[in-house]
């Protein structure tokens, strides 16, 4: 009886999770409103008043994380004068899983003279866990982006210090049509994760970018955000775009870090989205 029963759960396709996100924003007598939204399956969004010229908008997994097999795609629309932050709810949890990946799609595009923040909360992928991710932003020259991207790896509290994940991550940007920046990342094991050359005895992942006009003016202050000793990373500047890339052992030492980025974009604290302050 266990054997048939074992043969039924293999041989069995489970239950995965397809969500499609397609939101877009316009600007209506200098304010901020949404113009098209359409959600199914996982993915929805909640769009909570704002006290800013910004419109915020909290992107929702409602199947509690990604597991293998699983297929999300987010669409991101901001047209002329737009301001808009995009967050998420939560942490977007990765789990175990046996052969196949999780993936998610993300596409991002800006009309002139927009403004857009991509501050989701961090992604923590679990112990087995594999992700596929493909990050696409598509802007204007007179536009100007933030991202803030935080990967932590394996459930420290729980005592998964050394988490085995599959990631492989995808980035590309375009201004004006022409692409300016493409990164692949790849993670296939432990061995490959956790080499000195790669994260070694480091277990978060900060990536913020930003690209705007007027990008310069905020290197040495991005830079002075995290020269902290727990914090390993450095940030560098060019052609009208700021990337910056640390590592900490522990992810709560990113929660400071991420609040003064936030902060120095925001110009002050009571600006930003208070779902990001819990």
């Amino acid at each position: 009886m266990k054997a048939k029963i074992k043969n039924l759960i293999s041989t069995n396709n489970f239950q995965r999770a397809k969500g499609k996100l397609k939101i877009s924003f316009m600007n209506s007598n200098d304010e901020t409103s949404i113009h098209d939204l359409h959600q199914s399956g996982a993915l929805k969004v909640l769009i909570p008043k704002s006290k800013s010229k910004y419109a915020e908008a909290v992107l929702i997994n409602t199947g509690g994380g990604i597991v293998g097999g699983d297929n999300l795609s987010i669409q991101v629309e901001a047209a002329k004068k737009t301001n808009t932050w995009i967050t998420t709810q939560a942490s977007e949890k990765v789990y175990k899983s046996s052969n196949e990946q999780g993936i998610l799609n993300t596409k991002v595009t800006l009309e002139d003279n927009s403004t857009l923040f991509w501050c989701p909360k961090e992604t923590i992928l679990f112990h087995n866990s594999k992700l596929i991710r493909n990050l696409d932003f598509d802007i204007k020259s007179s536009s100007k982006l933030l991202i803030i991207e935080n990967i932590v790896f394996g459930r420290l509290a729980s005592g998964e210090l050394n988490a085995d994940c599959f990631f492989s991550d995808h980035w590309r940007i375009k201004r004006d049509e022409k692409l300016i920046f493409a990164e692949n990342f790849l993670f296939e094991d432990k061995k490959t994760m956790y080499r000195k050359t790669n994260l070694g005895n480091y277990r978060s992942l900060l990536n913020v970018m930003y690209l705007s006009k007027d990008s310069k003016n905020f290197l040495n202050k991005m830079r002075n955000i995290i020269s902290s000793e727990s914090i390993f990373g450095e940030a560098s500047h060019w052609n009208d775009f700021i990337s910056l890339r640390a590592l900490a052992k522990n992810p709560i030492e990113f929660k400071k870090t991420i609040e003064e980025i936030l902060i120095l974009f925001a110009d002050e604290k009571s600006k930003i989205p208070r779902i990001l302050s819990i």
